[in-house]
């Protein structure tokens, strides 16, 4: 809250000095995992991790000249990953049999960011550096036998990232960019399945328990491509 007060702050003290550009692009993240034993009381079990690799994601951005090498920026992304694994013991007819469970997430990151233009860029290249916070909302996709969540499959929290980025201007309006971006979003998700009872190969099943837990973690680099066009 303190950094967007701040953010808005600047905006608006330095209106009329600069112009806004809108950015679309395509952005590429590195690795994913979940940890769905992550409150297990077994140090090995705790550690097992589901790897989810890396995904392609959407980008928008809005930007805003604050000073002629200062530019805030506000922009969004939109990341979903799904996977199947083999995680889930259940009661059925037969006996206690392990089934695959169905996971994944959604994740939004809304971010704030100051970036700087290095003194060394001209006016067709340029070199920039920033640095800014946002809000990661989360959404958790964990279906076991055809059971979805009830509760806590949704969090929202906040978190920091720093990044540096290529400008190449065709003309004063028109532009493409990479940036490299470093961020570490992470998250605990703490429910309950909307129901105990499903069903897995036309076989009813039964969970042991209602509640379920386990950690998200979106480590790793970011890479965005795309084109910035001044209004």
């Amino acid at each position: 809250m303190t950094i967007a007060v701040c953010f808005i702050t600047v905006f608006s003290s330095a209106s009329g000095q600069g112009i806004f550009e809108v950015s679309v692009g395509t952005g590429y993240s590195t690795s994913s995992r979940i940890y769905p034993y992550s409150n297990a009381s077994d140090y090995d079990l705790r550690e097992i991790e589901i790897g989810l690799g890396s995904r392609v994601f959407p980008h928008l951005a809005l930007s805003y000249d604050l000073t002629e090498d200062i530019a805030g920026v506000i922009s969004v992304e939109y990341l979903r990953k799904e996977t199947e694994y083999y995680g889930q013991t259940v009661d059925s007819q037969e006996g206690t049999i392990y089934i695959p469970v169905k996971d994944g997430y959604n994740f939004v990151p809304v971010e704030l960011t100051v970036e700087y233009r290095l003194p060394f860029s001209s006016e067709n290249f340029r070199v920039n550096i920033g640095g800014g916070a946002g809000l990661y909302f989360y959404n958790s996709l964990r279906e076991v036998a055809g059971i979805s969540l009830s509760s806590g499959g949704s969090k929202v929290s906040y978190g920091i990232h720093v990044l540096t980025g290529l400008e190449y201007y065709l003309n004063q309006n028109l532009s493409f960019f990479f940036t490299m971006k470093f961020r570490d979003p992470e998250v605990e998700f703490n429910g309950e399945y909307e129901s105990l009872n499903g069903t897995f190969e036309g076989k009813n099943v039964k969970l042991g328990k209602r509640d379920f837990y386990q950690k998200l973690s979106l480590e790793g680099s970011v890479f965005l491509l795309g084109v910035k066009y001044g209004l």
